[in-house]
């Protein structure tokens, strides 16, 4: 029976999760306009965010002990932050509350302009990268890399699908 190692191994991939990402608050955006260098005023958000993992694997967990987040909008970096340690066990979901923190952030007056109307509107949309990783002590092994979409305000929030990477070395 050589073909019974091969299934359970490919069954048993990573690469089979499915992981999507909440953003559940947006604050600290909103400020007085800066007199003259147009930069606008130094901010400093707070974006609470709720990330999900479906595991699909039959008889292991998909567990990680700690990951970073970085979320950015229209390209410039508005905060970052950690993720706790968390674990989804055979055939099911689990969810992890992570918040992602900016002090003295900068956005170009007119970008600063549209984000405050998209907060508004709730069409704001946030580009969140996550690191996960399955080994505290070594950060080399195999993480999973999200990169997802995040709207903002969205009542109650609408998790979004990633794109998962689990197959590189770091």
């Amino acid at each position: 029976m050589v073909m019974f190692p091969f299934i359970m191994a490919t069954w048993d991939s990573p690469r089979y999760d499915a992981y999507s990402l909440a953003l559940t608050a947006v604050d600290g955006f909103v400020a007085p306009p800066a007199a003259g260098d147009g930069d606008g005023p130094s901010l400093s958000p707070e974006l609470n965010l709720t990330l999900y993992a479906a595991n699909e694997r039959l008889v292991t967990r998909s567990c990680f002990s700690h990951g970073r987040v970085a979320v950015s909008y229209g390209g410039v970096a508005v905060g970052e932050g950690r993720v706790p340690g968390w674990c989804a066990g055979p055939r099911s979901t689990a969810e992890v509350a992570a918040a992602a923190r900016g002090v003295g952030v900068r956005l170009p007056d007119g970008l600063r302009r549209r984000l405050e109307a998209e907060l508004r509107w709730g069409a704001a949309e946030f580009d969140v990268e996550a690191k996960l990783f399955r080994d505290r002590d070594d950060e080399t092994r195999r993480p999973v890399l999200l990169w997802c979409k995040a709207a903002g305000s969205q009542v109650p929030p609408r998790p979004l699908r990633c794109k998962a990477f689990t197959d590189f070395e770091v």
